[in-house]
Protein backbone atom coordinates (compact mmCIF):
# COMPACT_ATOMS: atom_id res chain seq x y z
CA UNK A 1 0.00 0.00 0.00
CA UNK A 2 2.81 2.41 -0.78
CA UNK A 3 0.23 4.41 -2.76
CA UNK A 4 -1.22 5.29 0.68
CA UNK A 5 1.57 4.89 3.22
CA UNK A 6 3.94 7.20 1.34
CA UNK A 7 1.50 10.07 1.86
CA UNK A 8 0.25 9.56 5.42
CA UNK A 9 2.00 12.68 6.74
CA UNK A 10 0.64 14.79 3.87
CA UNK A 11 -2.88 13.49 4.47
CA UNK A 12 -2.65 14.22 8.17
CA UNK A 13 -1.76 17.83 7.35
CA UNK A 14 -4.51 18.16 4.73
CA UNK A 15 -7.27 16.77 6.96
CA UNK A 16 -6.03 18.86 9.89
CA UNK A 17 -6.31 21.98 7.71
CA UNK A 18 -9.77 20.91 6.57
CA UNK A 19 -10.79 20.55 10.21
CA UNK A 20 -9.43 24.01 10.98
CA UNK A 21 -11.38 25.57 8.10
CA UNK A 22 -14.62 23.80 9.00
CA UNK A 23 -14.22 24.74 12.66
CA UNK A 24 -14.62 28.37 11.59
CA UNK A 25 -18.02 27.73 9.95
CA UNK A 26 -20.98 29.34 11.75
CA UNK A 27 -22.76 27.15 14.28
CA UNK A 28 -24.23 24.58 14.01
CA UNK A 29 -22.61 23.98 10.62
CA UNK A 30 -19.17 23.75 12.22
CA UNK A 31 -20.14 20.69 14.29
CA UNK A 32 -22.18 19.18 11.45
CA UNK A 33 -19.29 19.73 9.04
CA UNK A 34 -16.66 18.22 11.32
CA UNK A 35 -18.85 15.17 11.91
CA UNK A 36 -19.37 14.76 8.16
CA UNK A 37 -15.65 15.15 7.46
CA UNK A 38 -14.85 12.48 10.07
CA UNK A 39 -16.92 9.90 8.19
CA UNK A 40 -14.54 10.24 5.20
CA UNK A 41 -11.28 10.95 7.03
CA UNK A 42 -8.66 8.63 5.53
CA UNK A 43 -6.71 8.69 8.79
CA UNK A 44 -9.54 7.08 10.77
CA UNK A 45 -9.88 3.30 10.79
CA UNK A 46 -13.68 3.31 10.80
CA UNK A 47 -14.15 5.95 8.09
CA UNK A 48 -15.40 5.41 4.55
CA UNK A 49 -12.26 5.36 2.41
CA UNK A 50 -12.27 7.46 -0.75
CA UNK A 51 -8.55 7.33 -1.36
CA UNK A 52 -8.56 8.56 -4.93
CA UNK A 53 -10.26 11.82 -3.96
CA UNK A 54 -7.46 13.07 -1.74
CA UNK A 55 -4.50 10.97 -2.95
CA UNK A 56 -4.74 11.66 -6.69
CA UNK A 57 -2.70 14.91 -6.43
CA UNK A 58 0.16 12.98 -4.78
CA UNK A 59 -0.04 10.15 -7.31
CA UNK A 60 0.59 12.81 -9.96
CA UNK A 61 4.17 13.06 -8.61
CA UNK A 62 4.96 10.00 -10.74
CA UNK A 63 4.32 11.96 -13.91
CA UNK A 64 4.70 15.67 -13.14
CA UNK A 65 6.97 17.87 -11.06
CA UNK A 66 5.00 19.98 -8.62
CA UNK A 67 6.02 21.66 -5.36
CA UNK A 68 4.56 20.01 -2.23
CA UNK A 69 2.50 23.13 -1.51
CA UNK A 70 0.61 22.77 -4.80
CA UNK A 71 -0.12 19.09 -4.21
CA UNK A 72 -1.37 19.84 -0.71
CA UNK A 73 -3.69 22.55 -2.03
CA UNK A 74 -5.07 20.29 -4.74
CA UNK A 75 -5.64 17.56 -2.17
CA UNK A 76 -7.37 19.97 0.21
CA UNK A 77 -9.58 21.23 -2.60
CA UNK A 78 -10.48 17.67 -3.53
CA UNK A 79 -11.45 16.93 0.09
CA UNK A 80 -14.02 19.71 -0.13
CA UNK A 81 -15.06 18.53 -3.61
CA UNK A 82 -15.59 15.07 -2.13
CA UNK A 83 -17.67 16.40 0.77
CA UNK A 84 -19.76 18.62 -1.50
CA UNK A 85 -20.64 15.92 -4.01
CA UNK A 86 -21.33 13.28 -1.39
CA UNK A 87 -23.92 15.62 0.09
CA UNK A 88 -25.44 15.94 -3.40
CA UNK A 89 -25.57 12.13 -3.56
CA UNK A 90 -27.15 11.93 -0.10
CA UNK A 91 -29.87 14.38 -1.08
CA UNK A 92 -30.58 12.76 -4.45
CA UNK A 93 -30.75 9.29 -2.88
CA UNK A 94 -33.04 10.47 -0.09
CA UNK A 95 -36.73 9.75 -0.52
CA UNK A 96 -37.85 11.57 2.63
CA UNK A 97 -35.67 14.69 2.59
CA UNK A 98 -33.71 13.65 5.67
CA UNK A 99 -30.51 15.26 4.34
CA UNK A 100 -31.94 18.70 3.57
CA UNK A 101 -30.19 20.14 6.65
CA UNK A 102 -26.87 19.52 4.86
CA UNK A 103 -27.66 21.90 1.99
CA UNK A 104 -26.21 25.00 3.71
CA UNK A 105 -23.14 22.97 4.64
CA UNK A 106 -22.72 21.84 1.04
CA UNK A 107 -22.59 25.46 -0.10
CA UNK A 108 -19.82 26.22 2.40
CA UNK A 109 -17.84 23.23 1.11
CA UNK A 110 -18.42 24.50 -2.44
CA UNK A 111 -17.14 27.94 -1.47
CA UNK A 112 -13.96 26.43 0.00
CA UNK A 113 -12.81 24.47 -3.04
CA UNK A 114 -13.67 27.33 -5.38
CA UNK A 115 -11.59 29.65 -3.23
CA UNK A 116 -8.59 27.30 -3.48
CA UNK A 117 -8.96 26.95 -7.25
CA UNK A 118 -9.23 30.72 -7.73
CA UNK A 119 -5.99 31.13 -5.82
CA UNK A 120 -4.22 28.57 -8.00
CA UNK A 121 -5.74 29.27 -11.43
CA UNK A 122 -6.35 32.77 -12.86
CA UNK A 123 -9.61 33.56 -14.62
CA UNK A 124 -8.09 32.98 -18.06
CA UNK A 125 -6.67 29.55 -17.20
CA UNK A 126 -7.94 26.58 -19.26
CA UNK A 127 -8.56 24.91 -15.89
CA UNK A 128 -11.96 26.58 -15.72
CA UNK A 129 -13.08 25.10 -19.02
CA UNK A 130 -12.15 21.64 -17.77
CA UNK A 131 -13.88 22.40 -14.46
CA UNK A 132 -17.12 23.23 -16.27
CA UNK A 133 -16.79 20.09 -18.41
CA UNK A 134 -16.46 17.88 -15.33
CA UNK A 135 -19.48 19.45 -13.65
CA UNK A 136 -21.50 18.91 -16.83
CA UNK A 137 -20.30 15.29 -17.14
CA UNK A 138 -21.30 14.61 -13.53
CA UNK A 139 -24.71 16.23 -13.97
CA UNK A 140 -25.52 14.21 -17.08
CA UNK A 141 -24.24 10.94 -15.66
CA UNK A 142 -26.20 11.08 -12.39
CA UNK A 143 -29.35 12.30 -14.13
CA UNK A 144 -29.57 9.51 -16.69
CA UNK A 145 -28.15 6.41 -15.02
CA UNK A 146 -31.58 5.06 -14.05
CA UNK A 147 -32.65 5.07 -17.71
CA UNK A 148 -29.41 3.66 -19.15
CA UNK A 149 -27.30 0.57 -18.57
CA UNK A 150 -24.01 2.45 -18.38
CA UNK A 151 -21.93 -0.58 -17.45
CA UNK A 152 -22.69 -2.30 -20.74
CA UNK A 153 -23.69 0.45 -23.15
CA UNK A 154 -21.62 3.48 -22.11
CA UNK A 155 -19.15 2.44 -19.44
CA UNK A 156 -17.37 5.79 -19.47
CA UNK A 157 -20.47 7.29 -17.82
CA UNK A 158 -19.76 5.11 -14.76
CA UNK A 159 -16.55 7.08 -14.27
CA UNK A 160 -18.18 10.40 -15.06
CA UNK A 161 -20.36 10.10 -11.96
CA UNK A 162 -17.11 11.08 -10.22
CA UNK A 163 -15.82 13.48 -12.88
CA UNK A 164 -15.01 16.34 -10.46
CA UNK A 165 -12.23 14.16 -8.99
CA UNK A 166 -10.35 14.93 -12.22
CA UNK A 167 -9.94 18.56 -11.14
CA UNK A 168 -6.87 17.32 -9.27
CA UNK A 169 -5.13 15.48 -12.11
CA UNK A 170 -5.93 18.10 -14.75
CA UNK A 171 -5.01 20.93 -12.40
CA UNK A 172 -1.68 19.30 -11.59
CA UNK A 173 -0.81 18.87 -15.28
CA UNK A 174 -1.73 22.47 -16.08
CA UNK A 175 0.43 23.76 -13.22
CA UNK A 176 3.30 21.60 -14.47
CA UNK A 177 2.88 22.84 -18.08
CA UNK A 178 2.00 19.30 -19.22
CA UNK A 179 -1.42 19.91 -20.74
CA UNK A 180 -0.59 17.48 -23.56
CA UNK A 181 -0.87 14.62 -21.04
CA UNK A 182 -4.43 15.50 -19.95
CA UNK A 183 -6.20 13.09 -22.40
CA UNK A 184 -4.20 9.97 -21.45
CA UNK A 185 -4.16 10.79 -17.72
CA UNK A 186 -7.92 11.42 -17.84
CA UNK A 187 -8.41 8.03 -19.48
CA UNK A 188 -6.29 6.36 -16.78
CA UNK A 189 -8.16 8.10 -13.96
CA UNK A 190 -11.53 7.20 -15.48
CA UNK A 191 -10.50 3.55 -15.85
CA UNK A 192 -9.60 3.51 -12.16
CA UNK A 193 -12.89 5.16 -11.23
CA UNK A 194 -14.85 2.50 -13.14
CA UNK A 195 -13.22 -0.38 -11.27
CA UNK A 196 -13.59 1.49 -7.99
CA UNK A 197 -17.32 1.81 -8.71
CA UNK A 198 -17.45 -1.93 -9.42
CA UNK A 199 -16.04 -2.63 -5.97
CA UNK A 200 -18.35 -0.12 -4.29
CA UNK A 201 -21.33 -1.70 -6.03
CA UNK A 202 -20.34 -5.15 -4.74
CA UNK A 203 -20.41 -3.71 -1.21
CA UNK A 204 -23.70 -1.84 -1.74
CA UNK A 205 -25.72 -4.23 -3.90
CA UNK A 206 -28.31 -5.10 -1.23
CA UNK A 207 -29.02 -1.45 -0.42
CA UNK A 208 -29.11 -0.50 -4.11
CA UNK A 209 -31.44 -3.40 -4.91
CA UNK A 210 -33.83 -2.32 -2.17
CA UNK A 211 -33.75 1.33 -3.23
CA UNK A 212 -33.85 0.62 -6.97
CA UNK A 213 -30.54 2.42 -7.59
CA UNK A 214 -28.34 1.54 -10.55
CA UNK A 215 -25.58 -0.88 -9.61
CA UNK A 216 -22.83 -2.27 -11.86
CA UNK A 217 -22.80 -5.68 -10.20
CA UNK A 218 -26.58 -6.05 -10.48
CA UNK A 219 -26.53 -4.84 -14.10
CA UNK A 220 -23.79 -7.33 -14.90
CA UNK A 221 -25.65 -10.12 -13.15
CA UNK A 222 -28.86 -9.34 -15.07
CA UNK A 223 -27.00 -9.61 -18.37
CA UNK A 224 -25.22 -12.77 -17.23
CA UNK A 225 -28.60 -14.33 -16.42
CA UNK A 226 -30.07 -12.97 -19.67
CA UNK A 227 -32.72 -10.98 -17.81
CA UNK A 228 -34.32 -7.83 -19.15
CA UNK A 229 -33.65 -4.56 -17.35
CA UNK A 230 -37.20 -4.49 -16.01
CA UNK A 231 -37.15 -8.08 -14.71
CA UNK A 232 -37.56 -8.46 -10.97
CA UNK A 233 -34.42 -9.62 -9.18
CA UNK A 234 -34.71 -10.77 -5.58
CA UNK A 235 -31.95 -10.77 -2.95
CA UNK A 236 -32.16 -14.57 -2.95
CA UNK A 237 -31.48 -14.70 -6.69
CA UNK A 238 -28.41 -12.49 -6.28
CA UNK A 239 -27.09 -14.52 -3.36
CA UNK A 240 -27.59 -17.72 -5.34
CA UNK A 241 -25.42 -16.32 -8.13
CA UNK A 242 -22.80 -14.94 -5.75
CA UNK A 243 -22.49 -17.72 -3.20
CA UNK A 244 -23.43 -20.83 -5.21
CA UNK A 245 -22.56 -20.06 -8.83
CA UNK A 246 -19.45 -17.92 -8.16
CA UNK A 247 -20.59 -14.89 -10.14
CA UNK A 248 -17.78 -12.83 -8.60
CA UNK A 249 -15.30 -14.86 -10.67
CA UNK A 250 -16.95 -13.46 -13.81
CA UNK A 251 -17.20 -9.96 -12.29
CA UNK A 252 -13.55 -10.09 -11.24
CA UNK A 253 -12.49 -11.04 -14.76
CA UNK A 254 -14.01 -7.79 -16.00
CA UNK A 255 -11.86 -5.92 -13.48
CA UNK A 256 -8.77 -7.82 -14.67
CA UNK A 257 -9.55 -6.68 -18.22
CA UNK A 258 -9.74 -3.11 -16.96
CA UNK A 259 -6.30 -3.48 -15.41
CA UNK A 260 -4.89 -4.73 -18.70
CA UNK A 261 -6.42 -1.72 -20.43
CA UNK A 262 -4.89 0.59 -17.84
CA UNK A 263 -1.45 -0.96 -18.34
CA UNK A 264 -1.95 -0.64 -22.08
CA UNK A 265 -2.00 3.15 -21.74
CA UNK A 266 1.71 2.93 -20.86
CA UNK A 267 1.49 5.84 -18.49
CA UNK A 268 4.03 6.31 -15.69
CA UNK A 269 1.57 6.60 -12.81
CA UNK A 270 2.87 3.70 -10.74
CA UNK A 271 1.01 4.52 -7.53
CA UNK A 272 -2.38 4.83 -9.18
CA UNK A 273 -1.77 1.62 -11.15
CA UNK A 274 -0.87 -0.14 -7.89
CA UNK A 275 -4.05 1.24 -6.33
CA UNK A 276 -6.06 -0.12 -9.24
CA UNK A 277 -4.34 -3.49 -8.87
CA UNK A 278 -5.40 -3.55 -5.20
CA UNK A 279 -9.02 -3.02 -6.28
CA UNK A 280 -8.81 -5.99 -8.66
CA UNK A 281 -7.21 -8.14 -5.97
CA UNK A 282 -9.94 -7.20 -3.49
CA UNK A 283 -12.62 -8.56 -5.82
CA UNK A 284 -10.60 -11.73 -6.39
CA UNK A 285 -10.02 -12.11 -2.65
CA UNK A 286 -13.75 -11.94 -1.90
CA UNK A 287 -14.47 -14.48 -4.65
CA UNK A 288 -11.90 -16.86 -3.14
CA UNK A 289 -13.27 -16.40 0.39
CA UNK A 290 -16.75 -17.32 -0.83
CA UNK A 291 -15.42 -20.56 -2.30
CA UNK A 292 -13.43 -21.41 0.84
CA UNK A 293 -16.40 -20.74 3.11
CA UNK A 294 -18.59 -22.97 0.96
CA UNK A 295 -16.03 -25.79 1.19
CA UNK A 296 -15.94 -25.46 4.97
CA UNK A 297 -19.71 -25.59 5.16
CA UNK A 298 -19.76 -28.85 3.20
CA UNK A 299 -17.48 -30.33 5.89
CA UNK A 300 -20.03 -29.52 8.55
CA UNK A 301 -21.15 -26.59 10.64
CA UNK A 302 -18.87 -27.36 13.59
CA UNK A 303 -15.78 -27.45 11.35
CA UNK A 304 -16.86 -24.12 9.87
CA UNK A 305 -17.31 -22.66 13.36
CA UNK A 306 -13.83 -23.79 14.40
CA UNK A 307 -12.24 -22.33 11.28
CA UNK A 308 -13.88 -18.96 11.88
CA UNK A 309 -13.08 -18.75 15.59
CA UNK A 310 -9.46 -19.67 14.93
Amino acid sequence: MNWFLAHEKDLADVFAEAESIISAFPAPLDHLGLAYLATFDGRKEESTKNYICYLLPYWMKDISELPPESMNKLSLANVFVMLYYFIQDDIMDSAKGEHKDKLPLANLFHMQFLSIYREMFPAGSPFWSYYETYVTEWSEAVSNEQQSDYFHHDIGKVAKKASPVKNASTGALLLANQAHLIPVVTEAVEQTLITLQMLDDWADWEEDLEEGSYNCLLASLRKHMQLSTDSTVSPEMVKQQLYVHDFLDFYGQIAITHHEQLLGLQISMTQMINFHDSLVQNIQKVALEIKENRKMLTLGGFYYFLSKTS
